[in-house]
Formats: structure tokens, sequence, C-alpha cells
């Protein structure tokens, strides 16, 4: 197999990617992030952009790479010039830049940019197609979109049907990516309490009129509404808007109530770019169009004539526009050239279990009667199935989990301890009160995690850092901070943290 284009030679390539530098940045949540020479002992990281989905959390996975994000810059998805102030969350999509370890499926993130989703209220749902409408958007749903309820609660298609035949509002933020049609696949269904942030819709540019500054987008199949940004911005700073460019476009109108021909009044226009000059690549995405040997996924044209190896197709022929996948390749010339194709579900059948979670057991508990047995970790309930040979983790114990969606149910399809727990670094968000600044996270605190459960982290002998905007010096009555803690357990039951990120403190 040749992985290179005939136009361009290896040396050429070689002298591409060292454009883009290949310093290792150590890596996470932060406002400015410092950079280190080291790279791995088994192999050699390379400057490369992973775009897809959160499919592990302890670091964060995407695409199948455990990448570290302590110090790492972060990008909103709501506005760019800021950063993403929350944990980042098992289905929401993200593009990381910086550098991977092919040897050993690890990298160490630069940037991270959320990318966001679907947002509004749910005027529609089909529990036998598992299609739902938000904000005048179809959502396909499938065995592996991940639903999270407020405050932990059950939530899924069922209960959205319930919850909209007594009436009750259904708020969601919807992350995935779109079909050919404008379907969005979804990877998250979150739901909202409010939409104090507005509507959101997802697409591609049209019909696009720089003068009058508006465009046509796609809602939906037959609905097509023209998009007024006048009097909104564009997004991030300095990008150019194009013809076939993927958005994101916020509204304080609900897109639901609009026919097609309406127009759409933005608040902002963000636009998803992808697409790089050179360097190295892993995306996820739809299919949108196909011309020879030639893809369009998103932004980014894909050449797949150098023979790329195929894992979970037999033939290129398989895939056909709408299919979902993942390429790995080389930038030239902005052209994504593939060297392996990656079906759908290929990550999942091959990692028994698409999800991976690493760090500290608690809320263990054993099954009785009918329920499951269960633990937390990352802020996640995972649960051991009926019969499983799987035994139930120590609370404050170091694990690995594998993990699959089964029936809506986070289930462990295999669980991992170390006897080494000590030099198993991981990283975890969560909140604890700070009224008094760095000296509240300079000692033992507890750190509340997403879902509630907690863990007890030693910051004594750590490096605090501020996220920009962010200050730590005055005491400010009932303040609480979110951060990012990294470090190890072992011996003890308390995480030891070696780096405390704050990311938000209010």
């Amino acid at each position: 197999m040749n992985a290179f284009p005939q136009h361009l030679s290896r040396a050429s390539l070689a002298v591409a990617l060292s454009s883009l530098g290949l310093a290792l940045v150590a890596c996470g949540g932060g406002g400015g992030g410092s950079t280190s020479a080291t790279t791995s002992s088994s192999g050699t990281a390379t400057a490369a952009s992973y775009s897809g989905t959160v499919s592990g959390l302890g670091s964060i996975v995407v695409n199948g790479v455990r990448f570290s994000t302590t110090g790492a810059t972060t990008v909103d998805g709501d506005d760019p010039r800021l950063s993403h102030s929350s944990a980042f969350t098992l289905g929401s999509t993200v593009t990381v830049s910086g550098t991977v370890d092919d040897s050993t499926s690890t990298g160490q993130a630069s940037t991270v940019t959320v990318h966001g989703g679907v947002r509004g209220s749910v005027s529609a749902v089909d529990t036998t197609a598992q299609t739902l409408t938000v904000s005048g958007q179809t959502i396909q749903v499938d065995a592996n979109t991940v639903f999270e309820g407020l405050n932990g609660a059950t939530f899924n298609l069922t209960v959205i049907q319930t919850l909209l035949a007594a009436s009750t509002p259904v708020y969601v933020e919807v992350y995935g990516v779109a079909d050919a049609n404008n379907v969005i696949l979804a990877s998250r269904i979150e739901r909202k309490s409010a939409l104090a942030s507005g509507y959101a819709v997802l697409g591609t540019v049209a019909a696009l009129d720089t003068t009058a500054k508006t465009f046509s987008l796609t809602l939906r199949s037959g609905t097509v509404v023209t998009v007024d940004y006048s009097a909104g911005e564009l997004l991030p700073t300095g990008v150019t808007l194009a013809n076939g460019a993927v958005v994101r476009v916020r509204s304080a109108t609900n897109p639901d109530t609009l026919a097609s021909g309406a127009t759409l009044s933005a608040s902002k226009v963000i636009v998803k770019v992808q697409k790089q000059s050179v360097g190295a690549a892993k995306l996820r995405g739809a299919v949108t169009a196909i011309s020879g040997t030639t893809w369009s996924i998103g932004d980014v044209s894909v050449d797949v004539s150098q023979s790329p190896v195929l894992e979970g197709f037999t033939a290129l022929s398989d895939v056909v526009v709408g299919t979902v996948v993942k390429v790995k390749g080389n930038y030239v010339n902005s052209v994504l050239v593939a060297t392996k194709v990656e079906s759908e579900g290929y990550e999942s059948r091959d990692n028994a279990g698409g999800v991976k979670l690493y760090g500290v057991v608690s809320n263990a508990t054993a099954a009785s009667g009918s329920s499951l047995a269960t633990f937390d970790v990352q802020g996640v309930t995972v649960s051991i199935a009926s019969g499983s040979s799987l035994a139930l983790p120590a609370n404050a114990s170091y694990v690995e989990v594998r993990a699959a969606l089964v029936n809506g149910v986070l289930t462990a399809t295999s669980i991992s301890s170390s006897s080494n727990a000590s030099t198993k670094a991981f990283e975890v968000y969560g909140t604890v009160p700070c009224p008094n600044g760095s000296s509240d996270l300079s000692t033992t605190f507890t750190l509340t995690l997403r879902n509630g459960s907690t863990s007890s982290v030693n910051g004594s002998a750590a490096t605090i850092k501020a996220e920009r905007g962010v200050s730590l010096s005055s005491v400010v009555a009932n303040a609480s901070c979110l951060v990012e803690v990294k470090g190890t357990t072992g011996g003890s039951s308390a995480i030891t943290a070696s780096v405390i990120e704050v990311k938000s403190r209010n």
C-alpha cells in the first residue's frame, strides 16, 4: 500500500509536518499552557488534529486517542473568544490540536475546541423511528447516543415522550454531526433546565450574500430558511464565511416556528473550522458528497485514492453519502489524504465497548434484588451486568474501565486496577468551595463531580493555576471554583494532585 499521494514525496511530507512544530504541549482545559520537548519513550509524538466525539474521560478520549488536557487552551462552543468553563462530557463534539503518539494511542492537547450543538425545546418525538425534533431540526438517535437528565435523573426518548404528553417543556442540547440531508446524528442529548443562552441550529451555508449578510440554511428536509447575520457576530474572529461552510447559528428566535422561506435573525454565526493546510489528523463525520475518490466531510475534502487501510469496511464502495466514518491521514495542500478509514462502530467492537474511563471509584453499590451493581468514575455511573464475572471495585481505588451502552445503560465490559496506581496520572473535573481563593485548594478538600459524586483531593503539593480572567487573590463569600485536577492515587483514599487548574470562580 502506498499511503502517500503521487505528487508528494515522503521527504516533502516530512518537511510539511515539521512546519507545524513537533514540540509536546502540556495540555488541558486552561487558558494558556506550558510546553515541553518531551516525547514518549516508546514512540514519537507528532503534531496532529483530532476531530470527533468524546468517548472517554480521565483526560479525554477522541477517535481512540487518550489526550492529556491539563494546561491546554480551551475554546467555548457558544463563544470561541471565551474559554470552555465546564467539564468535558461523554458524547460531546470537539476538535483537539496537539501531539499524538500512535504507538501508545496517547496525546497531549494544546487546544480543545468544543463544538456546541442544536439547542432548544423538543417539539416532537418518535420512539419507533428513534427521532425527535429540536429547534426545527430532525435528530436521529442510535444505540450509542448518550443521554443525560437533570441531576442524574433517567432521561431517554420515552421520558421525553411522557413529559411532552404532560405538556411539560423539554429543553435540550444535542451534540452530533449532520448528514447530507442535515439530519443530526446525535452522539449526546443533554437536558437543560432552561434556555438561558437561547436557541441554536447546525447546518451548511448556501446562497451566501456577503453584501446583505444573509445565507440559506436547511433546517430539515423541505424547510430552508434565510439566516440574516447583519446584526449578529461572525466567529471565530477573522473567519471568512463561504458557501459549504459548516456553521452553528445562535438566535433568540425559536427556529421551530419558522416555515420554509422565513428569515432567522442570528445573534452569532460560529463557523466550524476543521480543515488544515498540512499535518496529521483524524476526523469523524458523515460523508456528505462523493465524487470519484474524493469525499466531503464537513468543510474537509478527503482523498481516498491511496489505498487506505479499511477497518469495519470491506471496500471503499461500502461508504455512501450519509455514512459516518473516521478518517485518519495527513493534510496535503488542505486536502486530507486518507491512510485509514474506520466504520462508526469499529472502535467500540475493537475495544470491547467504545467508552473508556480512567479515575477513582466512588459510590460503589452492590447488586440487590433486581438492581444492578453500580459505581461512579469521572462523575459517570457504570453498571455491572447481572451474571457478569466482573467484581465491584472498591471506593477510592484507581480503575480503568471499558464500557458500552446496553439498552441505554452504561455497562462495564472490563474493569482493571493497578497495584502501581501511584504512577497512573489522570485528570478529573469538579467543583469545590473556594471563598478564600488558592488557600482552599492547597489543602485536602472534597471535589464534587458532575453527577454529585465526590472524591477527596490532597492539593498540598499541587501547582495551582487560574484560567484567564479568573482571580484567586481576593476573598469572595460563598465562592465555588470549577477545577481540573491532575493527579494520582495509591496508598491513600485521596487523589494526590500535581496540578490544579481553576476554570471559573463564582
